[in-house]
């Protein structure tokens, strides 16, 4: 089942929407493969259904790719050997192979109208059956065609599927699937006499399709199961052509949590809509990549490097998969904390957060500097599913708590004395005079780092002659507004020394005020 020589894979999407979770998917499944075993991903663009493009969409379909940091090899804007990789701008090589089959008698012009083709469908329908074109034009006389074309008259092409009785029809209709195992359609051959050219001279999706996978030299196709039952007319186009027929697999679909069928219009389905959310790109990528692919042993952490490695196509399943938002945040919160430790995804990772930071409402983080936020984020990462969440998580981190708004201190706050709280806040403002007389002036590192505040409970405590036990929850609760938070040490050792003593005197501030 694994390739044994470099492949050519590609990720084919129409430019009728935004990319979806699904999209992606298929997408990095195919960039996988083409990473395990040397090859090449490329990005094939397959516009020809003009009447449904979406302005702008393949323009972000290659942005959401480059932000999960699937580059491909050959595609759009790439001067690859296939020339243009926009099937909008190679009809002529379709029209051609179109005439190539026409000559080969593998397809015939079908001149019948669309009022004919709607009575034959409302026939079948009528009485059952699957509607299927009857094939009158297939009979037509070359003397019949002639005349018509003299006239002008509007025509399409279509395949020639084989008979039941055709050998050929067993080798289209029944294939091997990587992912289904072997398959059989029914019918004469499991499809109808598909068009393959429209009357306005564009191709469909089939031909176009087929003749760019083997220009292209594709060897793999891996595809949505929505494309399974579209498979046979393909093999039959390979087989009309000649050409060696690519391996396929097919992924199954993704499901919403009521098992209902995932799709472009849901939540969890616009790729767009994760991105605007806040989810970090490895960790979306990780995510996707064990919808219907099991990797075997216990590990779920993956950095995209560890996939290109690992990805097997005997790994993937025939299940279908659910979206569940409760794996994805859990995967996001692993990737933060491991971001944050890693020097290549780390600036991104702060960057984010910067950007969300100035996008807080209430909140002038025109000052805040790269460094001031990484180190924010490091404090609290154990905490965070999102970089959006750091400010709701820490305010204090950025600004000053209100002193003369109303809050609930930690239990341990009230049971301290009024009197030895005063005692602390003076000990300890004298303990920041003193640091700050001994650290340099700069952009954060007005600072005593937390390995200067190990001790300073006991060196407050001693200064205050009040048990030692009082002295954290008291600061913390000065310094932050909060009963919980980071360990007080690391909090100190990030708050700039002049932001405490400031808060320290505006809690004095306070308590001499309601004397």
């Amino acid at each position: 089942m694994e390739p044994t020589e470099p492949v050519r894979v590609r990720f084919a999407p129409s430019p009728t929407g935004m990319l979806h979770l699904g999209g992606l998917r298929t997408a990095l499944f195919n960039y996988l493969l083409a990473r395990k075993y040397g090859g090449s991903f490329i990005l094939r663009i397959e516009d020809t259904d003009q009447k449904r493009l979406v302005a702008g969409a393949t323009e972000s379909i290659i942005r959401t790719l480059e932000w999960a940091g699937l580059r491909f090899d050959e595609g759009p804007g790439t001067s690859g050997p296939s020339g243009s990789y926009l099937q909008s701008q190679r009809g002529d090589l379709y029209r051609a192979h179109a005439t190539e089959l026409l000559e080969k008698g593998a397809a015939y012009r079908c001149f019948c109208d669309s009022k004919r083709l709607e009575s034959l469908r409302a026939e079948a329908t009528l009485h059952g059956r699957a509607p299927m074109y009857d094939r009158r034009c297939a009979h037509l006389s070359q003397q019949q065609i002639n005349e018509k074309l003299r006239t002008g008259e509007p025509y399409t092409v279509r395949l020639l599927a084989p008979n039941a009785a055709d050998p050929a029809a067993s080798d289209v209709s029944g294939f091997d699937d990587i992912v289904h195992g072997e398959m059989r359609f029914r019918g004469p051959a499991g499809f109808d006499d598909a068009v393959l050219l429209k009357s306005d001279g564009l191709p469909t999706y089939h031909l176009a399709n087929v003749v760019d996978d083997h220009l292209m030299g594709i060897t793999h196709v891996l595809r949505g199961e929505e494309w399974l039952m579209s498979t046979p007319k393909h093999r039959a186009l390979f087989k009309a052509f000649g050409w060696p027929m690519p391996r396929y697999a097919h992924l199954p679909l993704l499901m919403n949590p009521d098992g209902s069928k995932l799709s472009k219009r849901n939540r969890d389905g616009p790729m767009q809509s994760y991105i605007d959310e806040g989810y970090l790109p490895s960790a979306l990528v990780n995510y996707v990549a064990l919808l219907g692919w099991h990797p075997g042993g216990q590990q779920e952490v993956y950095s995209l490097k560890e996939l290109e490695g690992a990805f097997t196509l005997s790994g993937l399943s025939r299940s279908k998969s659910v979206v569940s938002r409760d794996r994805l945040n859990w995967l996001n919160r692993q990737h933060l904390h491991a971001g944050l430790n890693d020097p290549i995804r780390a600036p991104a990772i702060v960057a984010q957060a910067l950007g969300e930071l100035r996008q807080t409402p209430g909140l002038d983080a025109v000052d805040i500097s790269h460094e001031a936020v990484e180190g924010a984020l490091r404090l609290c990462g154990d905490r965070l599913t999102f970089t959006r969440d750091l400010h709701s998580a820490a305010p204090y981190l950025f600004s000053d708590p209100d002193s003369k708004a109303p809050t609930v201190p930690a239990a341990a706050v009230n049971k301290v004395p009024r009197d030895s709280k005063v005692s602390i806040l003076l000990a300890f403002q004298e303990l920041l005079a003193a640091e700050i007389n001994s650290v340099a002036e700069g952009s954060h590192t007005n600072c005593a780092g937390p390995e200067r505040w190990m001790d300073f409970s006991q060196r407050v405590a001693l200064a205050a002659s009040v048990p030692t036990k009082q002295v954290m929850p008291v600061l913390r609760h000065v310094l932050t507004g909060q009963p919980s938070g980071p360990k007080l040490p690391d909090l100190m050792g990030y708050l700039p020394l002049a932001t405490m003593q400031r808060r320290v005197q505006a809690a004095l501030d306070s308590k001499s005020s309601r004397q």
